[in-house]
């Protein structure tokens, strides 16, 4: 009696239902999440390209150099030109 399996339309019924209950469920928080999980894959490809961009490491990234500060007075006296 183990061995074999019983099959009967009610336990077959049964299952379908309880599968068609969870599909219910599962179905709308499906589409209630996905949205929410494609922004988070395009939230993070935006950072990842950004981490991309500020890397020094990248060659196609184009530089400027930026003088150095430097101090022509170090008095408080005002400097005329003639």
């Amino acid at each position: 009696m183990y061995g074999t399996p019983n099959f009967s339309l009610n336990t077959f019924l049964t299952g379908i239902s309880k599968t068609l209950g969870v599909a219910r469920e599962i179905i709308p928080l499906w589409q209630q999440t996905r949205p929410l999980i494609n922004n988070a894959r395009k939230a993070y490809n935006l950072i990842k390209q950004n981490n991309n961009r500020n890397n020094p490491t990248n060659k196609n990234q184009n530089t400027q150099n930026i003088p150095e500060k430097k101090d022509y007075l170090k008095s408080n006296n005002p400097q005329f030109f003639l």
